[in-house]
């Protein structure tokens, strides 16, 4: 639990480093993996899928990280086509950040399952793996209204 806590961590800090820039950094990274129902996971599955979503979690820093090299270029032009194409890349930068952290989210609920349950030994894919179920779980919260 401690590693999703530090996957967690690195997605916040993708999100707070994600700058407003010029789009020469091509698409976002895409998960190119399903994880695991930790209800019927193995341990050896389980592992496979924490070890690649440390490696999706690079590929969006690095994806961040050619955003934030790029800010220098749009920053100085303040004309409407720059800003324009820094909102374009931001909210490709923040659907990379979104996706990444419903992908955490995905897992962490995986590893529970499976400590809950000792998992298995033959798992498909979660449900929250599926690429229409992190769509529907990527978007953002609603916000907290007071009942006062």
């Amino acid at each position: 639990m401690t590693r999703t806590m530090m996957l967690a961590a690195g997605v916040l800090l993708c999100a707070g480093a994600l700058p407003v820039a010029h789009a020469n950094c091509g698409p976002a990274p895409q998960p190119a993996f399903a994880i695991p129902d930790g209800a019927h996971a193995s341990p050896d599955e389980m592992s496979a899928a924490r070890d690649n979503l440390s490696e999706y979690s690079a590929q969006v820093a690095a994806y961040a990280s050619c955003l934030g090299a790029e800010q220098a270029d749009t920053g100085r032009n303040a004309g409407t086509e720059a800003r324009r194409l820094r909102n374009e890349v931001l909210d490709r930068g923040s659907a990379a950040l979104l996706q990444l952290a419903s992908v955490v989210s995905c897992f962490s609920r995986q590893v529970q399952a499976f400590h809950a349950t000792g998992g298995g030994s033959d798992a498909g894919p979660a449900q929250c793996s599926r690429p229409q179920a992190r769509r529907s779980s990527a978007a953002l919260p609603a916000p907290i209204t007071s009942s006062r």
